[in-house]
């Protein structure tokens, strides 16, 4: 089943912050306390090995992500994280940069993957945010890096999309209740979180409904290859694949590009 851009209240413009922080601070925490990502780290230490690179840009990162949980993962311990998002989080970036003591470090203004500063340099990483963008959008992010000369590494666990529809009732309640839960393990709980998750619950049931969707618009390794090859570079390498470690049901898709250390120019 091929992918579906449907609306998610996350891209939307209007869809306002007394929901939208309480949401990715829910997702903050799942990322954090699953080991799901922990198998993205092989891939970026890669990369850092390949490129030298001491600095990491986070994009599209909600809440921070899962770099909380990552950050002193990686082989090379001086590697900085910078976390950026078109809709920040701030509230909690300024947390997360004071529990790691600047070790993950935010810039202070919103940044638009889609047109990040060219004085922004470091390995970009997306976490469960590439389906945010449309394939022409991808197109141009992908472009972008590659232009650049800056690496990039995406990574997002890509479900089965049939049988995401076929038990849309199923998986609808059963994450419903999990943003629900989950909500009592934000730090700092707040009384917006409380009231908005708990008290009256939209949090839960949007955060569902963007679930449900985000799983239908995912990139499987196969359409992010077809987009690669159209961008095919001797200065730039690209790499596509999954890694079963976790799940063969909804393994981890991973798209890393880079400067290829092979080609040098003339």
């Amino acid at each position: 089943m091929k992918r579906m851009h449907l609306f998610e209240f996350m891209d939307l413009k209007w869809y306002p912050d007394f929901l939208r922080k309480p949401q990715t601070n829910i997702l903050q925490v799942i990322m954090t306390r699953t080991s799901a990502f922990d198998y993205a780290i092989p891939y970026i230490d890669n990369v850092v090995e390949k490129t030298n690179a001491n600095r990491v840009v986070d994009l599209c990162s909600g809440a921070s992500g899962p770099w909380l949980r990552l950050v002193n993962k990686l082989e090379c311990a001086n590697v900085q994280i910078i976390l950026t998002d078109k809709y920040p989080n701030f509230e909690m970036f300024k947390i997360i940069k004071k529990q790691t003591n600047g070790k993950i470090d935010f810039i202070e203004h919103p940044i638009d993957a889609l047109e990040v500063p060219e004085n922004i340099t470091g390995i970009r990483t997306i976490f469960t945010g590439f389906h945010h963008f449309r394939p022409t959008e991808v197109k141009k992010l992908l472009n972008d890096a590659q232009d650049k000369n800056q690496a990039l590494c995406i990574f997002d666990y890509v479900p089965n999309k049939t049988l995401t529809m076929v038990l849309f009732p199923v998986t609808f309640i059963i994450s419903l209740l999990q943003f629900y839960f989950l909500s009592f393990l934000v730090r700092p709980l707040s009384l917006t979180q409380v009231l908005f998750t708990n008290i009256i619950p939209l949090v839960p049931i949007v955060s569902a409904w963007d679930g449900f969707v985000s799983a239908l618009r995912k990139y499987d390794a196969d359409e992010l290859k077809e987009i690669v090859n159209s961008l095919a570079s001797p200065n730039y390498k690209w790499e596509v694949g999954t890694d079963t470690h976790l799940s063969k049901a909804a393994p981890l898709t991973y798209l890393m590009g880079f400067p290829n250390p092979d080609e040098k120019e003339i």
